[in-house]
């Protein structure tokens, strides 16, 4: 019987969105677990980037560009290093924030292209295609904006909402091909997508300040601490068409 600290020694996992932030911070421990890992992202330099920290391409890590907004190109670069044992999918353009009057819908529209209709070009994909072996898994990335939606964050909450939804779904639909859906649902972290939304360091370094204090456990995410879900989901053969919350207690 396989060791469960060696279940990932020598899988082929894809991680989508793995150059940067938490997708990155689950190619970092599903690699240290002994999977070789293949980092999917729109953009090369991200990629070179990542691999550089990771320590350098080899057997056990590559990169390649894919943008999940052409699902023909897409489809067909997962096919392309199929069989994967398992698929993370991380992808992120931005944070959606702001008064909902303010909002620009077209670029909202825009962004649901990535995180939401992502989920479903990729999951499309491994219906219609043999891209993850039976026994294998999907999983995944939400947010906890759908679990507290509110006023700033009415069409984010809505986009990860629509995530979670589609879990139990997904999961039913890949079920002839034994590939399990799962969803991880992150609450605040610390990662790149801040300075998108165009904060200087002192305050995003306000926002995590405040923000720590209100969670129980006294501190704001990186992406390796949210990186632990994903490896639970990746390796529990009996989780299926659940959602992973991991907010420091945020929904307390």
């Amino acid at each position: 019987m396989t060791n469960y600290a060696d279940k990932l020694v020598g899988k082929k996992i894809a991680v989508i969105g793995g150059s940067s932030g938490i997708g990155f911070g689950a190619a970092s421990l599903l690699l240290a677990a002994g999977a070789n890992i293949t980092i999917i992202s729109s953009s090369q330099s991200n990629i070179d980037s990542a691999i550089s920290r990771l320590g350098g391409a080899g057997p056990n890590l590559q990169g390649l560009v894919g943008d999940v907004r052409d699902e023909a190109a897409f489809t067909q670069l997962l096919v392309s290093i199929a069989p994967l044992d398992h698929l993370v999918f991380s992808s992120v353009d931005r944070i959606i924030r702001g008064a909902l009057a303010d909002a620009d819908l077209e670029e909202a529209k825009f962004l649901f292209g990535v995180k939401f209709w992502g989920s479903f070009v990729v999951g499309k994909a491994l219906a219609k295609h043999d891209i993850v072996k039976p026994g294998g898994s999907l999983t995944l990335t939400s947010g906890a904006a759908a679990l507290r939606p509110k006023k700033g964050a009415s069409i984010g909450s809505a986009l990860n909402s629509g995530v979670i939804a589609s879990t139990a779904a997904l999961a039913d639909e890949l079920t002839e091909k034994r590939i399990r859906v799962n969803t991880v649902v992150p609450g605040l972290v610390k990662t790149e997508l801040w300075d998108k939304l165009g904060h200087s360091k002192e305050k995003q370094d306000e926002i995590f300040e405040s923000g720590a204090k209100k969670l129980p456990v006294g501190f704001v995410a990186t992406p390796d601490d949210i990186a632990e879900a994903y490896l639970y989901l990746v390796r529990a053969d009996y989780s299926n068409g659940t959602t992973i919350v991991i907010d420091g207690g945020g929904s307390i």
